[in-house]
């Protein structure tokens, strides 16, 4: 019997949405992972260096691309966000976003 294929867009190909990538593709749980990046050139390089160990996990497809390709996916992962300056606090990021 065939296993349906899940798909997992991850938007922020940073440090966390590239170790979440990873992670999710050992794990085999994932058979489509999308990494999305307003940076595509990052997100492009983040899967072209996953791409080189899917030899050794269940089969995946690491792939770069837009927000279009979150249609049909069976989760959406956002680790998108601000980074911290020296000396700023997380409760100076929420302010800078307009939170509080």
């Amino acid at each position: 019997m065939q296993q349906p294929r899940s798909k997992v867009a991850i938007i922020g190909a940073g440090h966390v949405g590239s170790t979440f990538a990873f992670s999710l593709m050992t794990s085999g749980v994932a058979r489509d992972i999308v990494l999305i990046d307003m940076n595509q050139g990052k997100a492009l390089g983040e899967s072209m260096d996953l791409n080189h160990g899917v030899s050794f996990v269940r089969p995946v497809n690491v792939y770069a691309g837009g927000y279009e390709e979150c249609q049909g996916a069976n989760v959406v992962v956002i680790t998108a966000g601000a980074n911290q300056k020296p000396g700023e606090t997380r409760l100076d990021l929420i302010k800078k976003c307009g939170l509080i």
